[in-house]
């Protein structure tokens, strides 16, 4: 534009000249060439004029672009910032444990039986993800898949004394099958009160486990997941009250199994929590939870208390004890009881940190000489992480109960009252344990326990001599990620056995979790 006025003023200028020499002439000619030049001048002007028109026109239309280039430059930003926003509200995580086992009589204690021995590769994966869109709402969703060494589907296994059971491939936990191992939502503040509800399947783990840590969802622990609801009511800071209703197992959609009657199991009640006592310094829980099977009509409350602490000095200890009230099955009431108690010091002002414990535990047999009573403990889902693995197969519920396991020839029918295989039912036991452990480097642990099992009831004429058990650990951490183990256990049969031989499990584990 400012070129085009140049032009304009350099036309005028080369005018000028002109005009005054137009001044030397008749006047008549004078006003013609005036004339002449004016109209020139006048295209001249005008043609300049729709020039500038024109330019600015083409600038209009050029800014409007170049407007609608920044909206949508803006618009990408703006996008590009929320999915980074989005990125931040994920956490991930993952697990990849490979297990290597000897097992050897785990069912019985006969050397000349090799159905209850292996020695396997077991390998575990799991992924899982958390979601919190908002600082009261998560999501939480699990993947997990394991192997019991290549090729294991339906596999046929032989029990002691004859018979046989099935490993159906078709469950979850199974070998080469990913399942859904946990997934839920998690809300705070509902209802705009204290209340925190957890929704879908999920884990269930309090105290010690003694009642309450696998969902026996499948066989062994390596899911212990329940579907179901649960509430939270934060009374206080330090006081809680859990509200659950749980499915541990589905095993058919309708209820016209076993007479109309149906096949679920249930888990419901209240877990109350105060996890630091204003006068003791002590935490308490409170338990009112109700277990109940519609194959055999089981429908059992259990009322517990436990207290726990850990002081400054080094002392630890570990309280509970609980009833269990209800029907054992349609014909026999439930009136068991059982306790698990223990008690620890660690040597604070030692490099090594070590600890030295005492444990005593009692679950409740059943007394043959009340029929319509059961006196047997439930062990409700308290079941493989209390005591090791080895003394859970022991008291594993296998389908050819008559045969398969030799605490049948101890005390009448172990497996009463449990209607699913894989259960470790845990009854009718006393064990007395001491214990200890050292941490040589912060990456280093070792432990060591000596346990004296005996029966709390025993068929006539058979001693309560269970026996001794024996466990060893190692553990080195090698970072935060990465972690080796190696567990040994033996278990010496008493004078309640007929058979003599040694039950032993050994394993070792490489596990990695980001």
């Amino acid at each position: 534009m400012i070129k085009r006025i140049s032009t304009v003023a350099l036309a005028t200028l080369i005018c000028l000249p002109t005009l005054a020499t137009a001044g030397a002439g008749s006047s008549t000619d004078r006003v013609a060439d005036l004339e002449k030049q004016m109209a020139e001048m006048n295209k001249a002007f005008t043609a300049q004029m729709q020039a500038m028109q024109n330019e600015i026109a083409a600038l209009k239309t050029k800014n409007a672009e170049m407007s609608k280039d920044v909206a949508n430059t803006s618009e990408t930003i703006k996008k590009s910032a929320e999915a980074a926003d989005w990125t931040k509200q994920v956490s991930l995580g993952g697990e990849i444990t490979l297990h290597g086992y000897n097992l050897q009589n785990v069912w019985d204690f006969d050397d000349t039986q090799d159905s209850d021995n292996g020695d396997f590769f077991r390998t575990k994966g799991s992924l899982w993800a958390d979601f919190s869109p908002t600082t009261d709402v998560t999501a939480h969703i699990k993947l997990t898949a394991q192997t019991w060494g290549e090729g294991v589907s339906n596999t046929t296994v032989l029990v002691p004394g004859g018979g046989s059971t099935t490993i159906d491939s078709a469950l979850d936990n199974n070998s080469n099958k990913i399942f859904l191992d946990n997934a839920y939502i998690n809300v705070k503040n509902l209802l705009n009160l204290p209340l925190t509800g957890t929704f879908g399947r999920q884990n269930l783990i309090y105290g010690s486990g003694f009642v309450l840590m696998d969902g026996q969802s499948q066989f062994s622990s390596a899911s212990i997941y329940f579907d179901g609801i649960k509430l939270r009511w934060d009374i206080t800071d330090q006081v809680m009250l859990d509200t659950m209703y749980m499915k541990s197992r589905e095993n058919t959609m309708f209820n016209d199994a076993n007479g109309n009657s149906g096949d679920d199991q249930n888990l419901a009640g209240f877990y109350l929590t105060n996890k630091k006592c204003a006068l003791t310094g002590m935490q308490q829980e409170l338990y009112a939870l109700n277990r109940t099977d519609e194959a055999i009509k089981k429908d059992i409350w259990m009322y517990g208390l436990r207290l726990s602490d850990k002081l400054a000095n080094g002392i630890d200890y570990s309280l509970e004890g609980a009833i269990q009230r209800g029907d054992a099955n349609a014909s026999q009431d439930q009136d068991a009881w059982g306790t698990k108690l223990e008690g620890g010091y660690t040597f604070l002002s030692q490099a090594w940190k070590p600890r030295v414990y005492l444990g005593y535990a009692l679950m409740s047999g059943d007394d043959s000489s009340t029929t319509q009573d059961s006196e047997q403990w439930d062990v409700f889902y308290g079941g493989w992480p209390q005591w090791g693995d080895l003394l859970a197969w022991k008291y594993l519920n296998l389908p050819v109960p008559d045969t398969a396991n030799s605490l049948n020839g101890v005390y009448d029918s172990y497996n009463a009252n449990s209607t699913v295989p894989g259960e470790a039912v845990y009854s009718n036991l006393q064990i007395a344990t001491l214990g200890a452990s050292i941490n040589p480097t912060d990456k280093l642990t070792f432990g060591f326990s000596y346990s004296r099992l005996t029966f709390d009831e025993t068929a006539a004429g058979i001693d309560d001599d269970f026996g001794d058990y024996y466990q060893a650990t190692a553990k080195y951490q090698y970072n935060k990620y990465l972690s080796f183990s190696l567990y040994g256990a033996l278990l010496e049969p008493g004078s309640a056995f007929t058979s003599q031989d040694k039950a032993t499990e050994t394993y070792w584990q490489t596990q990695f979790r980001f």
